[in-house]
């Protein structure tokens, strides 16, 4: 279940159910995990329209905070990116940044057991050297 407040001071919003929220008001929404991947819906959440209290299953960032996470890797996005793009980016940055820090670890075994490597190897070969090393 999910408080979802319309912070609209005119417009009410119409759910899937027929409920509405009125405007400056709220409404307990049993079902909301149903409803919030609805096109509308997400709109209305994305830009502040809807704000929602007690969604913990949902596993999307805001587009705030994807721009920040992107901002965190060294990324700067466009702010007028649509979410979903948004989100696609932040999925691969942080597959990137994921297999840098694994290098990274790898380089760092490897000078410390003093074994001579190209730091510019892919992870995979960089992996061979160390087992190499390590055995």
């Amino acid at each position: 279940m999910a408080l979802v407040k319309n912070t609209h001071s005119k417009t009410p919003i119409g759910l899937p159910d027929g409920s509405v929220v009125p405007p400056r008001g709220e409404l307990d929404v049993p079902q909301w995990a149903d409803y919030r991947d609805r096109q509308n819906l997400a709109f209305y959440v994305e830009t502040g329209v809807l704000l929602v209290e007690g969604d913990d299953d949902s596993p999307l960032l805001s587009k705030d905070e994807v721009l920040a996470r992107l901002k965190e890797l060294g990324i700067t996005a466009a702010g007028n990116s649509k979410v979903e793009t948004l989100r696609t980016k932040l999925v691969q940055a942080e597959a990137d940044h994921a297999a840098q820090e694994e290098k990274q670890k790898v380089i760092d075994e490897l000078t410390a057991l003093n074994v001579e490597f190209d730091a510019e190897a892919n992870l995979e070969a960089l992996q061979v050297a160390l087992a190499a090393a390590k055995a």
